[in-house]
């Protein structure tokens, strides 16, 4: 049986002011995978997300996105995206949770095109999936860290996307909502058949949780099941130590 990728990087390298942040950096990521990414700060995470999603152009190297080159993928509501503290910016204009929700289904719909009654079904399938319909009248800013990364969430679910990319989404959250985030995302994965690839520092949700590990600090340090490490391993891959790249359990 073929494997069906919806992420494909092959030999990715990018500069910035003549300083390295990714080198040769290969990897693919199949449908219905959970993926962890996991490196120091500085080491390209967010580059690479911001490479994948179109918003920088690598230095060499290449993405392929659902099999097509990611320069000529026009379906970018296929990827949802939540960025990096949506939770924890301060937003002072008057936008209601459903209105943020919204926002995410223009780049589906287009952005003068007026909204169906299809696409307010798949709004309020969005908001319901994250479990904010209840959240809908209310002001972003007035709700708590945990609530706006769910109304974020649902955001980036309003376009029907495959995939589902998330840059540290669970920085500024309480112990209690990160529990009942990862299990959100768990069962978005396993229940929904959702891709997950997000950037995390929290070692014991990639014991835990995602089926795959990545981690990045320049090059790829490694690509396996994180079942095969001690989190003690991990840190040592992720953050420090002696490491011989690169190591591919898949």
């Amino acid at each position: 049986m073929t494997t069906t990728y919806c992420i494909e990087v092959e030999n990715l390298n990018f500069s910035f002011d003549k300083n390295i942040v990714l080198e040769d950096v290969s990897f693919n990521i199949a449908r219905g995978q959970y993926t962890g990414l996991i490196g120091p700060n500085g080491g390209g995470k967010t580059t690479l997300i911001k490479i994948i999603l179109g918003l920088l152009t690598p230095s060499a190297g290449s993405v392929r996105l659902f099999g097509e080159p990611a320069n000529d993928f026009m379906r970018r509501f296929l990827i949802g995206y939540v960025p990096q503290n949506a939770s924890q910016a301060e937003f002072y204009f008057p936008a209601t949770a459903h209105e943020i929700v919204r926002s995410g289904r223009t780049a589906k719909v287009g952005l003068f095109r007026r909204f169906t009654k299809a696409d307010d079904e798949a709004i309020a399938h969005a908001m319901e999936t994250a479990g904010v319909i209840d959240l809908k009248d209310r002001l972003i800013g007035k709700l708590s860290g945990g609530q706006r990364q769910r109304v974020f969430i649902a955001r980036a679910l309003a376009g029907d996307p495959q995939v589902l990319i998330l840059d540290e989404p669970a920085v500024g959250v309480d112990t209690a909502s990160k529990e009942r985030f990862y299990e959100f995302l768990r069962d978005l994965n396993k229940n929904n058949g959702m891709t997950i690839l997000f950037v995390t520092h929290d070692l014991g949700v990639i014991a835990h949780e995602v089926g795959t590990v990545l981690c990045l600090n320049t090059t790829l340090l490694c690509h396996s099941d994180p079942g095969v490490f001690t989190e003690d391993r991990l840190i040592e891959i992720a953050y420090g130590g002696k490491v011989t790249p690169v190591i591919h359990g898949h």
